[in-house]
């Protein structure tokens, strides 16, 4: 599993939480103009705050999860989990009206992708592929 799918999607889940999240703590009101908020209140920076909080360390357990998702598995959920969450509850804030399609539809479609990626590249155990019960000692022989 050197450099398989699932490596590399964690990899770089872990890059972009790490640098969103460092963009909001160094450039937050370009952060929030680039997602179309405007004139948001100063409250609001303390809630982004703790977001950021929470994607370093989300990012911090990503990149851990890279180098063995099979012993890290549970990241893997969480990153299906995360990416569901983050879809749905984009799609109903959508629905709403609370935001637009240019501040939540670039957040619905990457959450989308990427649980359908980690979906896919999720880690199942090899088939146990069933015989007839008969054994073979020599070679194939035909009738």
């Amino acid at each position: 599993m050197k450099y398989s799918p699932l490596r590399i999607l964690l990899a770089l889940d872990a890059a972009v939480l790490f640098l969103l999240g460092l963009f909001l703590i160094l450039a937050p009101k370009q952060v929030e103009l680039a997602f179309h908020f405007k004139d948001l209140p100063n409250g609001v920076s303390y809630i982004i705050g703790l977001w950021v909080c929470i994607l370093a360390t989300m990012a911090l357990g990503y990149g851990v999860a890279s180098t063995d998702p099979i012993r890290h598995v549970v990241w893997v959920q969480v990153g299906i989990a995360r990416g569901a969450l983050e879809c749905v509850l984009g799609t109903i804030y959508l629905a709403r009206g609370v935001v637009t399609w240019q501040q939540a539809g670039f957040g619905i479609v990457l959450a989308s992708l990427i649980t359908v990626a980690y979906l896919v590249f999720y880690p199942r155990k090899p088939r146990v592929i069933q015989t007839t019960g008969r054994s073979v000692t020599g070679p194939a022989t035909s009738p």
